[in-house]
């Protein structure tokens, strides 16, 4: 078996979006308001339970510093921004329409919970390396896929929202190229083991699965709200 390789895992990645619902479908305000209402679970999910799970047993310490940063940014302060990446995610959700109070009462679709739940079991109990990806490689998508609604100008286009109220969206869009991808990724590569590649092979259609389901139930909500349903707050 030849030895796995960083792109191969990317161009698989970009291979499976290609057919997750949501992804390449048409913008809809239903469909913008139903992927604020789960990313804001999945967001929270990624740094206060999926990084930490695999950070905790990770060796390499540039790799917990710079996760930790990540966390940090995500949670509670980006001095880039200076503010939290939860502060613009909410004034994105308001900007579609949303309250605070249906943001924060959300509760996940059917499939969403089954990939978080995913999720953290591979996190949790396989390789580091492989909980690693898991957590990053929808960043690595959103960034990479063209046509992926998670671009700004998508939500420009077709929901007719300005270039500052698309601002969550467009810094994301940076950040996340520092975030995933095969340069990121590169420092794991004096860890891959014949026993760590051999878990990636099998973990890697399981965290792709993972995300197929995330995003159906993105599609789901979408489908309900788009028949007139209220999200509950």
């Amino acid at each position: 078996m030849t030895a796995l390789r960083l792109s191969d895992i990317a161009s698989t990645a970009l291979d499976a979006a290609r057919t997750w619902p949501w992804v390449l479908a048409p913008l809809t305000l239903p469909r913008g308001q139903a992927y604020i209402l789960q990313h804001v679970l999945r967001n929270r999910f990624f740094s206060s339970v999926m990084r930490p799970a695999w950070v905790s047993r990770c060796p390499d310490q540039a790799i917990v510093r710079r996760t930790i940063s990540q966390m940090g940014e995500e949670l509670v302060y980006d001095p880039a921004i200076k503010a939290a990446h939860t502060k613009i995610l909410w004034e994105m959700g308001r900007n579609v329409g949303l309250t605070d109070a249906q943001m924060n009462a959300t509760v996940p679709e059917t499939e969403t919970a089954a990939a978080l739940g995913l999720l953290e079991h591979l996190a949790r109990d396989w390789h580091w390396t492989v909980g690693w990806l898991g957590s990053s490689i929808d960043e690595f998508v959103l960034t990479a896929l063209p046509g992926h609604n998670f671009h700004p100008d998508r939500w420009i286009e077709h929901l007719g929202l300005t270039e500052q109220q698309v601002f969550f969206f467009r810094y994301h869009l940076s950040a996340d190229l520092e975030h995933a991808g095969i340069k990121v990724w590169r420092p794991m590569e004096p860890w891959l083991t014949p026993e760590v590649e051999a878990q990636i092979r099998r973990g890697l259609p399981l965290i792709l699965e993972a995300q197929r389901l995330f995003y159906a139930g993105v599609e789901r909500q979408a489908q309900r709200l788009a028949t007139g349903e209220t999200p509950a707050a």
